[in-house]
C-alpha cells in the first residue's frame, strides 16, 4: 500500500498538481486543498488505469474513493485483487 501512496504522490508532484514542499496527510481532501480539479482527475484516472492495468467502474468514482490518498490507495487495492 505504501508503494501505491508513493505512486500517487509522485504523479501529483511530477505533473505540477503540488510541489514537494506541500504537506498533505493521507486523509486530506485533494479537492478542498486545491490539489486536483475535475480536469486533473481525468488525467489522474488515466494514469491509474495504465499504471495498474485496471478499469475503474463509474460507480466507484466517488469522493470517498478519489478525494484522498488513502481513499485512492484503498480503491486501487480493491481493483487489482
Amino acid at each position: 500500500m505504501d508503494e501505491i501512496k508513493q505512486d500517487i504522490l509522485g504523479f501529483l508532484q511530477n505533473n505540477s498538481f503540488m510541489d514537494s514542499s506541500t504537506q498533505l496527510g493521507d486523509d486530506d481532501s485533494l479537492t478542498m486543498n486545491g490539489i486536483i480539479d475535475s480536469i486533473g482527475l481525468i488525467e489522474f484516472l488515466d494514469f491509474i488505469s495504465e499504471k495498474y492495468s485496471i478499469d475503474i467502474p463509474e460507480d466507484m468514482l466517488t469522493p470517498e474513493n478519489f478525494d484522498s490518498i488513502n481513499g485512492i490507495a484503498n480503491t486501487i487495492q480493491k481493483l487489482i485483487k
